[in-house]
């Protein structure tokens, strides 16, 4: 179980970002530090900006990323883990190979897994975890990504669940977001996002600020934990 979180009074304080690359990964690092806190960003290869310092590994190899993210927080007072990370293939199951669903467990849920259990008993200023899921972890559309991304995404809302019963008496919180079609990230085309938006209650599709608000939301909301947050236009509502 993590340590009884310190006094929250030492500032600024760490988010620790996968996914810091991508669109909702640069959203997430401008709002943290627009709040005055810094980012240490996870990636293959930093870039971008929003982040204060970089740690570079591949989350395919998810403990031992995992190691060189306790070793650069060293001393550094760590409020928060996003998991913004992910990887999915589009093959149906009967042509997944056994490498891409290893991969695609590894990325988008054993590096949650190990990442939260690394910075959990370091936090010095709990303001929580927040892992991005999918609506794929609730809904398989026929046109959707694979059985692979949907099974490693639904893990994600049990990860969350059992980390919050475990972690909830020291004060942090674990929850997930659910995005909706996004005309940017894995897999998207114009096509695919219009389709997306069509489906949607409102016929607008999800963008990264949206998702953002639902992140830092999940970060300081003090008694929301172990819950899954659905951010899709009501997307679901009609499926």
């Amino acid at each position: 179980m993590p340590q009884q979180p310190a006094s929250s009074s030492m500032s600024p304080t760490w988010l620790v970002l996968t996914g810091a690359t991508g669109a909702v990964g640069q959203a997430v690092a401008t709002a943290w530090r627009g709040a005055g806190g810094l980012v240490l960003g996870v990636s293959r290869a930093p870039g971008g900006t929003g982040c204060d310092d970089w740690v570079v590994g591949d989350l395919r190899s998810p403990w031992a990323v995992a190691d060189r993210v306790r070793t650069a927080l060293d001393q550094r007072p760590v409020g928060a883990l996003v998991h913004a990370a992910g990887v999915v293939y589009a093959d149906e199951a009967l042509h997944t190979t056994p490498d891409e669903w290893d991969q695609t467990m590894a990325v988008n849920l054993t590096a949650a897994f190990a990442l939260a259990r690394t910075i959990a008993p370091i936090l010095t200023a709990p303001q929580g975890v927040v892992l991005v899921g999918s609506i794929d972890a609730h809904l398989a559309p026929r046109d959707g990504p694979d059985a692979a991304y949907g099974a490693a995404k639904a893990g994600l809302l049990g990860l969350a669940r059992h980390l919050a019963v475990e972690w909830g008496p020291v004060g942090t919180g674990v929850n997930v977001v659910l995005p909706g079609p996004m005309t940017t990230g894995m897999g998207v085309s114009v096509g695919t996002a219009a389709a997306g938006a069509a489906g949607a209650a409102d016929k607008q599709w999800t963008s990264p600020e949206e998702v953002t608000a639902a992140i830092m939301f999940l970060l300081r909301a003090r008694g929301v934990t172990g819950q899954a947050l659905a951010v899709d236009h009501g997307w679901q509502l009609g499926y």
